[in-house]
């Protein structure tokens, strides 16, 4: 589940990005493959990995892409990896900013975790 999001000036020291930018990044998309594969709400219960490999200059194109790995009974594991890239370069390749690896538990409307689909046999 791919996604790329213009890295925004704000919140940035010395031209590059704030850490807590990538991770907000990183949470949202975790969190949509969970709520996907849940078929509904799943929440951040961890972040049991979270390494930030090079920084990502201001106006820098990212681009977040979730692995969902795990199912529990209630809980899921999804990886995580971003990458950055000139916005109008050609031919330098996307550099690896960031991984981590998150946990989210799926609820039901009164909060309360709910059962989550396994994982099919590829």
């Amino acid at each position: 589940m791919p996604s790329r999001h213009g890295a925004r000036p704000t919140g940035h020291l010395y031209g590059t990005i704030h850490g807590g930018v990538v991770m907000k990044l990183i949470d949202d998309a975790a969190a949509a493959s969970a709520g996907r594969h849940a078929d509904g709400p799943a929440v951040t219960v961890s972040v049991d990995r979270m390494t930030f490999i090079a920084p990502a200059r201001a106006g820098d194109l990212l681009t977040v892409h979730a692995l969902f790995e795990r199912a529990g009974r209630t809980s899921m594991t999804v990886a995580v990896r971003v990458t950055a890239e000139l916005c109008n370069a050609t031919t330098r390749p996307a550099s690896e900013v960031a991984t981590a690896r998150l946990t989210f538990v799926a609820i039901d409307a009164e909060g309360r975790p709910r059962p989550v689909p396994g994982l099919l046999e590829a």
